[in-house]
């Protein structure tokens, strides 16, 4: 299918449901037009195909505003999150990042190059740091703006936020030469993400979290690495999360985790996002009756560097693969959209879930013929 051909057939579909009626009516056991479906971290691909650079969209309210307008136009996705990312606790304790005009930032300098510093560390204010104080206003900005839309944000997992205040090097050389030292600064990353929560949450209303900690794969640590650095500050984090918004948040963990997945259950993790090189198969076999899956067509394979119909075949799988799980199933990129993805890409990602994944119902398999 090339192009035309393509923006011929979305012309042809009409009018959906909403991403939040959809839903809404999925997670009440009603059938719906198609299998919930979105885009994971889509905001600095759309704003790079609208002609914004990243570091325009992440520095100017009134480009912000444009891309959520647009969002809301053109893909129905409606919403303001603040995002703190992989880095933003780090650069709020005194790491310090590099901004590339067109590309995700990147550490430069970490507050947490000799463990002296533990003892001088005090209780992050959200209120009195420039970087989190400014994410949180800005939030309060757009939520006028936007006064019905729905809010929420993010923070890293234990092991990624612990990395953006030590080098990951000498993270994973003092799990061997330091490991209580090394307990003390995530915990103290856990706290300040904690922190974080409460005060957005206080501030904005928003009860919607999400986790993410690339550094737990087991492509870096193994199980028992994880076990002693990861899973007692993960369930901590989810324990201290919900408690808060009284919601339990998504977690999504890059490259593998199939090895993790139990130990996951175990913590109380519900809603995971699965990476695009594991399994759907797999995962609903062994976490289907607990947990809701999303997942996970490529995004660098398939989503930036596929055709339209690699996309459009993508899709019919994983709507295949997952659509029947027991918990329930959302149509997802594996992981967050790059920059460089053709606008067409993802236009027929949302074309193939409108057709491919018709009268959806949670559990129910959708068989593609």
């Amino acid at each position: 299918m090339n192009k035309k051909e393509l923006y011929d057939e979305i012309a042809k579909q009409g009018k959906q449901m909403s991403p939040q009626e959809r839903m809404k009516n999925y997670i009440q056991g009603k059938e719906v037009d198609c299998i919930p479906y979105g885009l994971l971290a889509p905001d600095d691909a759309l704003a790079n195909i609208w002609g914004f650079t990243k570091s325009q969209a992440d520095q100017s309210l009134s480009i912000r505003q444009e891309i959520i307008k647009r969002k809301k136009i053109k893909y129905g996705m409606e919403g303001i999150h603040c995002c703190i990312g992989l880095r933003g606790i780090g650069i709020a304790t005194g790491s310090q990042a590099y901004y590339p005009q067109n590309a995700t930032e990147y550490m430069i300098n970490y507050f947490a190059q000799d463990y002296d510093v533990l003892d001088k560390l005090e209780e992050i204010n959200i209120y009195k740091n420039e970087y989190l104080n400014k994410k949180l206003e800005d939030t309060k900005y757009l939520m006028k703006m936007f006064p019905d839309m729905n809010i929420s944000s993010d923070i890293a997992g234990p092991l990624t936020t612990v990395i953006a205040m030590r080098p990951i090097e000498q993270v994973l050389r003092d799990m061997r030469k330091r490991p209580e030292k090394l307990k003390a600064l995530i915990q103290y990353g856990v706290d300040c993400s904690i922190k974080w929560v409460e005060i957005f949450h206080r501030e904005t209303g928003a009860v919607d979290f999400s986790i993410s900690d690339p550094v737990t794969t087991t492509d870096i640590i193994g199980e028992k690495d994880f076990l002693i650095f990861s899973k007692p500050y993960l369930q901590q984090m989810i324990e201290r999360v919900t408690k808060i918004t009284k919601i339990k948040p998504a977690v999504h963990i890059c490259g593998h985790s199939k090895k993790i997945w139990t130990s996951l259950m175990e913590i109380g993790v519900d809603n995971y996002s699965l990476d695009n090189c594991e399994s759907l198969e797999e995962a609903k076999r062994i976490m289907g009756e607990k947990v809701f899956l999303s997942g996970n067509v490529s995004p660098v394979d398939i989503m930036k560097n596929g055709s339209i119909d690699d996309v459009i075949q993508a899709v019919k799988k994983c709507i295949e693969e997952g659509s029947d799980n027991p918990s329930g199933f959302m149509l997802m990129t594996g992981c967050q959209i790059p920059m460089g993805t053709p606008e067409e890409n993802i236009d027929a990602f949302c074309y193939a879930a409108q057709k491919y994944g018709r009268n959806a119902k949670w559990g129910r398999k959708i068989k593609i013929v």
